[in-house]
């Protein structure tokens, strides 16, 4: 009688490795989203910006990386990862070198924009990493896991690289020009390691379920109601670190009082947060097979944080800064919950799709949420704009109560406990 063969690893090695790559990526990407808010003080006079005009700025990566989500979904579900991480690689290296030498608001815009579309596919091809190779009930962990990797990317972007700035006195240009090399290494490892699918041996027969075209199958995710809410939940509850993490954190703690590179560490904090808190409270929600009181406590998080931040009267105790921006990270993290459950509410050909259309909703608020709270800073602040203070920042800022206050709503009243399983499951039978 033969041996019993021992049991195959549901994490196979070749898997953690294009994972960790299409990690780096994303860290990639989210380190160039939110290194334009940390240059602020060098960027604005060297370019001749102002308050909107910078606004415009941070939000162009936003608007292009939004409008990808739908295609990059579909895409995604089509032809695999690798052909489209080596062509978003080099475009994420090449907006960089273009930034790098802009020398007027339009060039910069341009540059922004191309940022944008190329890291609009980090992301949604890292989550079809993880769907490609690991087991579902991973899923939530390995989310959380690609979002601490990300976090790394805005931790560096801010105290990190604004000392690294001060001790090697060089120039934003030059820091960006060498940050643009990291693009072209990385379609080097893709090209040469990342496949599209584990090669197993197994194959998978879908049974009681006639093939449907790609028309059907998009109006079925659009006419998904849980689909919405769980987008309208995820952009509610990140939004806000967006806009203190990217754009203006970093100048409303100044006004404050804080240093430069002491406010840059204080939103390090918010982005530590994040990255500790999306593993750990998506390996809770799989846990406990329960997303919504994930979520839900991620918003109630987000609404004491930011109420604190905007109106108590804390500044004696900047440390308590650091505290705040630690409570806004662990809030934006609900959003990774947010991906679990808009899988586990969609069919399972359309869920890199309905991934990219949720992360297309958290972008749409983080273009335009941005400008409108500038907006109102600018108008507050008159003719002293170039020197603002913090009661400048607070109008614009209550918007972010108020969208947390909308996704506690969203997730006790609209969003449907999927208990982390599929609700639109084909039958399958594995042959071996």
């Amino acid at each position: 009688m033969p041996k019993d063969s021992p049991p195959k690893s549901p994490l196979s090695t070749l898997g953690l490795i294009i994972w960790g790559i299409a990690a780096l990526f994303f860290l990639y990407e989210f380190f160039l989203r939110t290194v334009i808010g940390s240059l602020a003080h060098q960027v604005i006079p060297d370019l001749h910006l102002n308050a909107e005009t910078f606004a415009i700025i941070g939000s162009a990566y936003y608007i292009a990386y939004g409008i990808m989500q739908l295609p990059v979904g579909i895409l995604a579900d089509k032809f695999g990862v690798k052909i489209i991480l080596i062509f978003a690689t080099l475009v994420c290296g090449i907006a960089t070198f273009i930034f790098s030498h802009a020398s007027s608001f339009e060039s910069a815009l341009i540059s922004r924009l191309l940022m944008g579309f190329g890291s609009s596919f980090a992301f949604v091809c890292l989550l079809v990493v993880a769907m490609t190779w690991f087991p579902k009930k991973y899923f939530g962990f390995f989310a959380g896991a690609s979002q601490l990797i990300g976090t790394l990317g805005p931790i560096l972007a801010a105290g990190p690289l604004i000392t690294w700035m001060k001790v090697s006195g060089l120039d934003w240009r030059i820091i960006l020009n060498k940050i643009g090399y990291i693009g072209i290494i990385l379609s080097i490892l893709v090209l040469l390691i990342v496949k599209n699918k584990p090669r197993n041996g197994e194959r998978a027969f879908i049974l009681l379920q006639h093939p449907l075209p790609l028309k059907t199958l998009l109006y079925r995710l659009f006419a998904n109601k849980q689909a919405w809410f769980v987008a309208l939940y995820s952009a509610s509850s990140y939004v806000s670190i967006a806009l203190l993490g990217a754009i203006w954190g970093t100048e409303y703690l100044q006004s404050a009082g804080l240093s430069q590179d002491i406010a840059g560490d204080m939103i390090s904090f918010a982005w530590l947060g994040y990255g500790i808190s999306c593993p750990l409270l998506g390996a809770l929600s799989d846990i406990a097979k329960r997303r919504k009181p994930t979520m839900i406590f991620c918003s109630i998080i987000g609404l004491l944080s930011t109420s604190t931040l905007i109106y108590a009267p804390i500044n004696q105790f900047h440390w308590l800064y650091g505290l705040l921006c630690f409570g806004l990270g662990i809030a934006a993290s609900g959003q990774n919950i947010g991906f679990a459950t808009i899988a586990e509410h969609v069919h399972s050909k359309t869920r890199a799709t309905a991934m990219g259309f949720n992360n297309g909703a958290i972008t749409a608020f983080s273009a335009f949420i941005p400008p409108l709270v500038s907006y109102f800073i600018y108008q507050s602040a008159g003719a002293n704009a170039t020197k603002l203070s913090p009661e400048n920042f607070t109008v614009g800022f209550s918007i972010m109560p108020v969208l947390y206050i909308i996704s506690i709503l969203t997730a006790s009243l609209l969003v449907q406990e999927t208990y982390c399983k599929p609700q639109k499951e084909a039958i399958k039978l594995t042959i071996k």
